[in-house]
């Protein structure tokens, strides 16, 4: 079953922000221990999260956003163990709401969870899988009111607005990817954890 966006508690997308900092080296997967995929492939998924990213962002010339940076060493770390514990409990957003990764400014985050990969209804590749969930998120649009208001209305317009507007906010500068192979052995659980382009602070999840 193709997960939909949901709010956090629920199946879903969410997404976090965090201050930048130096990215990590392509071809190196901090927290492979943890993700159950293999290290090369687990480096080569979170360059693939930053592009996809970057490319819906470039889609939106009037607004001049910034490409994304690949989040630092100890970000990816972070958001790596904070997948797990999502992914072991079920519970989306329980890392961030219990505040694992703020040390390492990590303060917003979408969350893909529990995505099928192979069989019945699931994507033929995590790669696969990854893109799906990013295009729903993308596909939620400008919300109808400005952001702030938006952002106030948790249940309503964040909600249906919330994985998008984390993912065009011109503030971050940064995105660590995570990608947890669930118990299941055939789903994993996703995250996008965004950080500020000049320091700590930020929004929430979706």
């Amino acid at each position: 079953m193709v997960m939909q966006p949901a709010a956090a508690g629920a199946a879903a997308p969410s997404t976090m922000t965090a201050a930048a900092g130096v990215s990590a080296p392509s071809g190196s997967a901090p927290g492979a221990e943890t993700s159950g995929v293999p290290e090369a492939e687990l480096a080569m998924l979170r360059e693939l999260c930053v592009e996809e990213i970057n490319k819906y962002r470039a889609s939106l010339p009037d607004k001049m956003l910034m490409p994304l940076k690949r989040g630092t060493p100890e970000q990816e770390e972070c958001s790596q163990r904070a997948a797990k514990m999502d992914g072991d409990t079920r519970q989306g957003h329980g890392a961030f709401r219990a505040g694992l990764c703020s040390s390492v400014g990590l303060s917003a985050q979408n969350s893909c969870p529990g995505y099928p990969v192979g069989g019945f209804g699931g994507g033929g590749t995590i790669a696969d899988a990854l893109k799906m969930c990013l295009t729903q998120m993308w596909a939620e649009g400008e919300p109808p009111v400005p952001k702030q208001q938006c952002q106030q209305d948790a249940s309503g317009c964040f909600l249906m607005h919330g994985h998008y507007m984390n993912m065009s906010d011109a503030s971050y500068g940064s995105v660590s990817c995570s990608f947890y192979k669930m118990s299941d052995g055939r789903s994993y659980w996703m995250s996008q954890d965004f950080a500020f382009a000049g320091g700590f602070g930020g929004w929430g999840m979706r």
